[in-house]
């Protein structure tokens, strides 16, 4: 099961399509910050309630809409945040193709462009970390997606800026795993960008948390699969941080 997939999630009463429809509607006609941010939060909270209206609301063109409202209010960190979390809710629905089609609406590069933007906002960085995620969990071509549009560049930059918060960590970790199924594209820029360096600070800060150490065990065995040098290299940086970690295939 992927990081950001939510789990657990309350039994409602699915929303109607006539809620769905206003509510869709509400945030394409929206244009101020305020009216906007209230369309967010209603189709994150329905998105969130509700797997079963996924799919309507898919076909609404909420993931449209969403991406738009992103753009349209670049600086409104709540704004971002809450269209990230709509947008990771339907990311998750794999059954109507959610990852598939949050990506061709743009949702990769409008995650990437509010986490540039609002690089200490925590949860702008974990929830946008969370949407590349599931994007990139959903099949080879949003993972290509999300790769070209900067998801790597991102998650990393994410893992380097916010050493202290487990959570944020976890959820970059999380991301560049599955993006990492790309194979060597991801594994390229990972040790370009500084990652591997980024990697051993991650784990050795956070020995004790084990999603940090599950999601990096994961992660930089999908980076090592065909690059045994990586492999030596990471083990041994790890070993002098105090952290033995299994990168066996």
């Amino acid at each position: 099961l992927p990081s950001g997939a939510p789990t657990g999630l309350p039994k409602s009463k699915v929303p109607s399509q006539a809620d769905l429809e206003q509510v869709v509607q509400a945030l394409l006609g929206s244009t101020s910050v305020e009216s906007t941010l209230a369309a967010c939060t209603a189709l994150e909270a329905a998105t969130l309630r509700s797997a079963a209206c996924h799919a309507r609301v898919l076909e609404l063109g909420a993931a449209k809409g969403l991406v738009a409202a992103m753009r349209a209010h670049p600086r409104d960190a709540d704004v971002q945040a809450m269209a990230l979390r709509a947008l990771q809710h339907l990311a998750a629905s794999t059954a109507s193709n959610g990852p598939g089609r949050i990506a061709q609406a743009g949702a990769c590069s409008a995650a990437v462009a509010a986490m540039e933007a609002h690089a200490d906002h925590i949860l702008v960085q974990q929830v946008g970390c969370q949407m590349l995620e599931l994007v990139a969990f959903g099949g080879p071509e949003p993972r290509a997606r999300a790769i070209k549009e900067g998801g790597v560049d991102v998650a990393t930059k994410v893992l380097k800026a916010h050493k202290s918060v487990n959570t944020v960590q976890t959820a970059a970790l999380a991301a560049l795993q599955a993006m990492a199924e790309e194979g060597s594209e991801c594994s390229r820029k990972f040790v370009e960008l500084g990652g591997v360096t980024a990697f051993v600070a991650a784990l050795a800060e956070h020995k004790e948390d084990p999603q940090v150490q599950y999601w990096g065990g994961l992660l930089m065995r999908s980076l090592c699969a065909s690059d045994p040098e990586l492999r030596a290299e990471v083990q041994r940086k790890l070993h002098w941080q105090g952290v033995e970690l299994d990168l066996e295939p």
